[in-house]
C-alpha cells in the first residue's frame, strides 16, 4: 500500500492535535493495568462505552484482582455483569482468570499468540491488550478505526481487512501509541452520519427484542436471584412461549451456562 508520506505527517498531526483538546477522560483510560484493561476490553466488545463505565467501576470494586475472579461463583460474576449483554462473555472473563492464576503465575502474557489463546480474544482484543497494558508498538482497527483510516484516504469501503490493518499499520506513530489509539477512537466520533454510512459493517446484529437472545438474558437473571428454577415454570415467569424458552434453554445447556438436573435448572 502507497500513501504519501506528507499525508501522513499531516493526518498524524491532525489527529494528535484533535486528541489534545477533544480527548475523552475514561476511568479505564487512567489504568493501564493488564487485569483492568482486559476487563475492560472485554466489556466494550459490542457494548456502548456510557453503558460501560459504572458496570466496570463497580466490577473492579467486587473483582479487583484475577485471583478474586477466578474465586468467584458464576452467580456472582453473572449478578454483576447484568445489563451488559452477551453474558459469555462474563464467563469468558473466569475462565481468563482461571487460566492466568493456573498457567502464567498471575501475570497477563503480553504476546499476541497467547493473548489470542485466551476464550473471548481474537485479533483486536489482543492487540488493544498490548497496546493498553504493555504499551506495544502494534496497530488496532476496530469498526470505528476502520471509518477513519478509510475515509481520510479516500479507500473503498470494500477494502480488504488485511489492507486495512497495513494502513494503520502505515500511518501508526512511532511514539505514544496507546494515545494514538484513543485519539482515533474519539476522532470517530466526529465522522459525519454519511461516513458511518458508507463504511458501515456488513455483519447486522439480529432484532433484540423478542429474539432468543433476549430470552437467553432473561434466563441468566432468574438464576442470578434464585440458586435454581423448575424448568416448566421458566416459560411462566419471563410471559415466554414454551417453544423460545426450550430453544433458549437448550443454547445455554449446549454452551454449559446452565444445567438441567431433576427438571431444575441452575447455573453452572
Amino acid at each position: 500500500m502507497q500513501i504519501d508520506s506528507n499525508k501522513i505527517k499531516i493526518f498524524q498531526s491532525k489527529i494528535r492535535k484533535f486528541y489534545r483538546t477533544h480527548g475523552r477522560e475514561l476511568p479505564f483510560r487512567m489504568n493501564d493495568d493488564p487485569y483492568a484493561v482486559t476487563v475492560s476490553e472485554i466489556m466494550l466488545q459490542q457494548t456502548q462505552v456510557d453503558r460501560v463505565v459504572p458496570k466496570y467501576q463497580s466490577w473492579l470494586k467486587e473483582f479487583p484482582t484475577w485471583e478474586r475472579l477466578s474465586e468467584a461463583s458464576n452467580q456472582s460474576i453473572l449478578s454483576h455483569w447484568s445489563g451488559l449483554g452477551y453474558n459469555r462473555r462474563a464467563l469468558y472473563l473466569k475462565k481468563i482468570a482461571e487460566i492466568i492464576i493456573e498457567k502464567h503465575n498471575g501475570n497477563m502474557p503480553s504476546d499476541n499468540i497467547e493473548l489470542q489463546k485466551l476464550p473471548g480474544i481474537g485479533k483486536y482484543t489482543s492487540h488493544a491488550i498490548m497496546i493498553f497494558a504493555f504499551e506495544k508498538r502494534v496497530a488496532a482497527v476496530d469498526i470505528n478505526i476502520r471509518k477513519v483510516l478509510l475515509s481520510t484516504f479516500k479507500l473503498s469501503p470494500d477494502t480488504s481487512e488485511i489492507e486495512t490493518q497495513k494502513l494503520a499499520e502505515l500511518v501508526l506513530p512511532k511514539t505514544k501509541n496507546r494515545e494514538w489509539h484513543y485519539a482515533l477512537m474519539d476522532y470517530a466520533k466526529t465522522l459525519s452520519r454519511e461516513v458511518h454510512q458508507k463504511y458501515k459493517s456488513k455483519y447486522r446484529q439480529s432484532k433484540f427484542e423478542g429474539s432468543i437472545r433476549q430470552i437467553r438474558g432473561e434466563i441468566i437473571r432468574q438464576l442470578t436471584k434464585k440458586k435454581s428454577i423448575p424448568e416448566k415454570d421458566l416459560s411462566v415467569k419471563m410471559n415466554r412461549n414454551q417453544i423460545d424458552t426450550n430453544k433458549a434453554l437448550t443454547s445455554l445447556v449446549r454452551e454449559k451456562i446452565v444445567t438441567v438436573t431433576n427438571n431444575r435448572v441452575k447455573l453452572i
